[in-house]
């Protein structure tokens, strides 16, 4: 009897086949998914002027707004700028909600189509680096995000403690780890 053969797994695919998988409930798929592109929603919420505590809050509602809306979404190519314009929406709505000015906020914050292609080609990119740099594993992986995005901009010793290396190494470490990550984005060039 022939074996039927194996679905890829969900890391191996493309956001169109991820976003079908996911509407067949697949929960590696979900996983999946939400790994792909947390650091995309987490940063965006960020960026709206929020605080780490309400960026949660909204990271977990977009989430929920995706579930519900996943068979709608028409163009799943188009999933992160989906994202970026629903986790503005979502943070705008949760501070004024609950009475947290947003610094900058403006009308065109929720607004689709006040989404350059330069800001949603940057965001991605970004999002990018960020796959890379888990990819790296390691203490690249925990060293990297904390000496490059981290919002609240930590001192050595805090670095130091968070990624469990001595002060003195973070210089050496990061350099190594700059240029393998270096070499990793000049493999995917085109």
């Amino acid at each position: 009897m022939a074996r039927a053969p194996s679905r890829p797994s969900p890391r191996d695919l493309d956001d169109p086949a991820l976003v079908a998988r996911c509407l067949e409930d697949d929960e590696r798929a979900w996983k999946t998914l939400v790994t792909r592109y947390r650091a995309l929603v987490y940063s965006t919420a960020l960026r709206t002027g929020i605080d780490d505590e309400t960026a949660g809050d909204v990271f977990q509602q977009v989430w929920i707004e995706l579930h519900r809306s996943l068979d709608r979404v028409r163009d799943a190519q188009a999933l992160p700028q989906w994202l970026i314009v629903t986790t503005r929406r979502v943070a705008y709505k949760i501070a004024t909600k609950n009475d947290r000015p947003v610094e900058g906020a403006h009308d065109e914050m929720v607004d689709p189509s006040a989404l350059p292609g330069d800001e949603l080609q940057e965001l991605q990119d970004l999002q990018r680096i960020r796959d890379h740099i888990e990819a790296l594993g390691g203490t690249c992986a925990r060293l990297l995000p904390l000496l490059f995005f981290d919002e609240r901009e930590p001192d050595y010793k805090k670095i130091s403690e968070t990624a469990g290396v001595a002060v003195g190494s973070i210089g050496p470490l990061r350099a190594r780890c700059l240029k393998r990550l270096r070499a990793r984005l000049e493999e995917q060039r085109p």
